[in-house]
């Protein structure tokens, strides 16, 4: 399937920024996609290079006043359906086990680690257990737009009962750390054919150690990954993975507009 995004998003501030730096991670990753085209623009001459996750990460900073600043990107991606929902092996990665602690945005409680107790049941068929885990999340999170900021942790979300699509990722990273099994953020696409206007999606992947390969688990629509995810970033969390983040000095409140559109293209 081949698709065609456009991602726009925009900061306005309050009072003037003075200076700001930011790192964008919105390039496609590679694997079960092709980057047919694509363009990042950003405000000031940009500088490219890679994470230790492996994601492409652009740099610019602004050293002249400012109340704006606009990010964008489009370009088409081929994607791949993915085989019950498992990643091409990855040749060059770091260690799986370096997703196994628990971060600020992923600490777990005695609760959660009873409520995913049922993850370490070798006799289940990983998948499946993965997916019922999903499941579970998403009828204990509601997902509940405006809900949440993106400075809430995994136990905020399971205590609340309220979330988006980052929650309960955290909260699925959260209760599989609890139990030691490597699992990483994703950000990135979710198409959906039956909408104009679509968001920035979150989900996991989760390592399965007897096939070494990494497993995507969507917990928002209780599905593995398989044709209509587009990855952008991997991280611990959402703080390693966000799409465009930053410092500033100056600008007073901050609000932000982001804008997305996904097309399929025959």
């Amino acid at each position: 399937m081949k698709l065609r995004i456009q991602h726009h998003t925009t900061y306005r501030y309050t009072w003037p920024v003075l200076y700001s730096i930011q790192h964008v991670r919105l390039t496609p990753q590679l694997g079960n996609q092709r980057i047919v085209d694509w363009k990042v623009k950003t405000p000031a001459k940009q500088h490219s290079a890679r994470d230790h996750h492996g994601n492409t990460v652009l740099t610019f900073s602004v050293n002249q006043q400012h109340r704006e600043l606009t990010v964008q990107s489009n370009g088409h991606v081929e994607l791949e359906a993915l085989r019950d929902g498992y990643l091409p092996t990855e040749l060059k990665a770091l260690n799986p086990l370096v997703y196994t602690p628990a971060t600020p945005l992923t600490q777990f409680n005695p609760e959660m680690e009873e409520f995913a107790s049922f993850v370490t049941d070798t006799h289940i068929p990983f998948a499946h257990r993965m997916l019922t885990l999903a499941h579970a999340v998403a009828d204990r999170v509601a997902y509940t737009k405006g809900s949440t900021t993106v400075a809430d942790s995994a136990m905020q979300a399971f205590e609340s009962g309220q979330g988006v699509c980052q929650d309960h990722s955290h909260v699925m990273l959260a209760c599989l750390r609890a139990h030691g099994i490597p699992a990483r953020y994703v950000s990135g696409y979710f198409f959906n054919p039956n909408v104009e206007q679509h968001d920035s999606h979150a989900w996991v992947e989760v390592f399965d150690e007897s096939r070494q390969q990494w497993l995507g688990v969507d917990a928002t629509h209780k599905a593995l990954v398989h044709a209509n995810h587009c990855r952008l970033a991997v991280a611990k969390d959402f703080i390693g993975a966000s799409p465009v983040r930053g410092i500033r000095t100056g600008g007073g409140q901050e609000s932000l507009d982001v804008q997305v559109t996904i097309e399929r293209v025959d």
